[in-house]
């Protein structure tokens, strides 16, 4: 399904991101998040499920301004939970359909049947959520000072 030993995965089309977990839905994980998407604006085709690990985490990111650097960048946070990492609700990633995902897991089908699933840190997954494609975040990252 696209993938082949030795290729790149970057610039591969992403359809999907997650970034939640009970492993990577942490305060932290979003703060990376954060500092890859403040002032650019998500990839119009690909759908991002933002899932804090717990209601403490979610509770932070607003207290932190996080969630008004998301909502700029056209992200929506959603209600603590398994979500993606599972598949457990409608946050299914379709047959054919490629997800670079924050979750601790992979094997076929965890996400959904017929998916394919990237597991990365937040930072890859803030830029692919911005580019559409796999990204090494550093070419997006502000000049460090």
């Amino acid at each position: 399904m696209g993938f082949h030993e030795g290729d790149s995965m970057i610039g591969k089309k992403v359809d999907f991101v997650f970034v939640g977990s009970c492993t990577n839905g942490r305060i932290e994980d979003f703060r990376a998040f954060a500092s890859i998407v403040k002032g650019k604006k998500k990839a119009e085709d690909v759908t991002v499920w933002l899932v804090p690990g717990s209601h403490i985490v979610e509770t932070q990111i607003k207290e932190e301004g996080l969630l008004d650097i998301f909502n700029q960048a056209g992200f929506v946070l959603r209600q603590p939970g398994c979500s993606a990492c599972l598949a457990m609700n409608d946050d299914k990633i379709p047959p054919g359909k490629y997800a670079v995902s924050t979750s601790n897991r992979n094997f076929e089908g965890r996400q959904g049947p017929g998916s394919r699933t990237m597991l990365a840190s937040p930072l890859v997954a803030a830029a692919a959520a911005i580019t559409g494609l796999v990204t090494d975040p550093r070419d997006l990252m502000e000049e460090l000072v």
